[in-house]
């Protein structure tokens, strides 16, 4: 097979780049939170945005170099990647902007569960990355924090590059394929000092992790399995709940339904186990059944 015959490239003329809004999905969702908690850091915080003071949401939620020390502190691995630049919306803006742009068509390949579990690994990878760099790297006399979701954002739009590289995007005026828009990044994040205040090792690692996971051809639907696992593995501690009527079908199965519906557009409906075809196969009817009620 050659290499423009695949089907990352066959798409790229059916991208639809233009702006719309799905609120059910996950770049959507994703967009929404980064919002509220940057609106939220605002609203709650009674000081000037002014020298190393962030707001009172984002000196909690942000990440420490120290943290990495100090266990209970670890999810702000997590937390950190929703709060951004308290003194400017620039950082925030730029980063929903390519979240907006460019995660859409990522979210439409791999599917929104598995999206979500992207984004997150990503933003763990870019957070546990960066202060271990600072522990083993970084001065100790000066105190560093990590704020921003731009290492996981990175990570998308890379993975936007690598699964359409000839897709048409715009710097500034000027067309360019894709792949343009991914040099100029990893150039600039490469070239960049730190004297900037900006994260550049972070992009990095976001980058190199969307590298991994698309050469590597990794998948994280094994999370939904572990957790629907958990979920059968307490129902049978807690004993079987009886429902006499159900209005609508549950996330948890929507989500496994889109797992699996990733799967079969990555690797064919042959990569199915049983059990996946089992599940699929009695969704569909429920699918069908409650349509009917309607």
């Amino acid at each position: 097979m050659g290499i423009y015959e695949r089907s990352y490239y066959r798409d790229e003329n059916e991208l639809n780049l233009t702006p719309s809004w799905n609120q059910r999905s996950a770049v959507s969702t994703l967009i929404i939170a980064n919002v509220a908690v940057f609106v939220a850091n605002i609203l709650l915080s009674q000081k000037r945005f002014e020298g190393d003071y962030q707001g009172v949401v984002n000196e909690f939620l942000m990440l420490y170099d120290s943290d990495l020390s100090k266990p209970l502190y670890w999810w702000r691995m997590f937390t950190y990647a929703f709060t951004h630049d308290a003194t400017g919306v620039g950082h925030i803006l730029f980063n929903m902007l390519g979240l907006y742009f460019l995660g859409r068509s990522v979210e439409d390949r791999y599917g929104r569960a598995e999206f979500y579990r992207i984004y997150l690994v990503a933003v763990l990878v870019c957070g546990f990355g960066w202060v271990l760099k600072q522990q083993v790297f970084g001065a100790v006399e000066q105190k560093s924090v990590l704020l921003g979701a731009s290492g996981a954002v990175l990570c998308i739009e890379m993975l936007f590059v690598f699964n359409f590289p000839l897709a048409r995007v715009y710097l500034l005026v000027f067309p360019v394929p894709a792949w343009v828009l991914g040099v100029l990044m990893i150039l600039m994040n490469l070239t960049s000092g730190p004297s900037t205040g900006v994260a550049f090792d972070v992009h990095l690692i976001g980058i190199l992790f969307a590298a991994a996971y698309f050469y590597f051809r990794w998948s994280f639907g094994f999370m939904g399995d572990l957790a629907g696992n958990w979920r059968r593995w307490s129902r049978k501690l807690t004993g079987p709940k009886l429902k006499i009527h159900t209005e609508a079908l549950s996330s948890n199965e929507a989500d496994e339904a889109d797992r699996i519906l990733s799967k079969i557009h990555e690797f064919g409906q042959e990569s199915l186990t049983v059990k996946e075809k089992k599940f699929l196969e009695k969704y569909s009817r429920s699918v069908r059944a409650k349509k009917q009620q309607q």
